[in-house]
C-alpha cells in the first residue's frame, strides 16, 4: 500500500483492504488529536481539517473503484454528520452526565441573553466543555467511522478497467 497515494491522492482506485488500511490510519491520526485537544490546546482542533482531505481521498478512490464518481463523498459526508449528531445527542447525557448542569446553564443564557451572550459563555468555560464531552465525542466519531468504513468496504468493486483506472485485482477485491 503505497501510503501517499492512498491517503493523498484524489485519483485512481483502491479495493477494500486498501481502503480500510487508510481508513485505520486517519481514525487513528483522529484520535490522537482530540487526545491533543483535551489534554493539550483546544486549538490542536484545527489539525482535523486536513484530515477531512484524507477521508475524501480514501473514500473517492473507493467510489471509483465501485464506479462511481467521488462526488458521492458528499452524500456519504452528510450521512456520517446526521449519525454523529444523533449518537453525540444520546450518548452526551449518557457518558458525560456532569456535564450537562453546564450546558444547561449556556442554553439558558443563550435564551434569556442572545446569541452571543451564549457564545461568550461557552468560551469562558471552552477546556471544560472539551474535556466533559471528549468521550461522548470519541465514542460518536468511533462509531460513525466504523459505520462509514462497513458501508465503503462493502461497495462491490467494478472488476474490469474503468474510466478511474485499472482493476484493483482479486487480491484486493470486496
Amino acid at each position: 500500500m503505497d501510503i501517499s497515494h492512498v491517503l493523498l491522492s484524489p485519483k485512481g482506485r483502491i479495493g477494500s483492504r486498501d481502503f480500510l488500511r487508510g481508513m485505520i490510519l486517519l481514525t487513528g491520526a483522529s484520535l490522537i488529536i482530540q487526545v491533543l485537544v483535551v489534554g493539550v490546546s483546544v486549538g490542536a482542533s484545527l489539525l482535523q481539517y486536513p484530515m477531512l482531505w484524507g477521508y475524501f481521498c480514501v473514500l473517492g478512490k473507493r467510489l471509483h473503484d465501485a464506479g462511481q464518481t467521488a462526488w458521492f463523498n458528499l452524500l456519504f459526508l452528510l450521512g456520517f454528520v446526521i449519525v454523529y449528531s444523533i449518537l453525540n445527542t444520546v450518548l452526551l447525557p449518557l457518558l458525560s452526565p456532569g456535564i450537562m448542569p453546564l450546558m444547561t446553564q449556556i442554553q439558558e443564557i443563550g435564551l434569556k441573553d442572545g446569541f452571543g451572550s451564549m457564545l461568550e459563555a461557552q468560551q469562558e468555560h471552552v477546556i471544560q466543555i472539551a474535556r466533559g464531552t471528549a468521550l461522548p465525542r470519541l465514542a460518536s466519531f468511533l462509531i460513525s467511522t466504523a459505520g462509514l468504513a462497513l458501508i465503503g468496504a462493502r461497495l462491490p468493486s467494478d472488476p474490469n478497467a474503468n474510466k478511474h483506472g485499472p482493476a484493483t485485482g482479486p487480491s484486493d477485491a470486496s
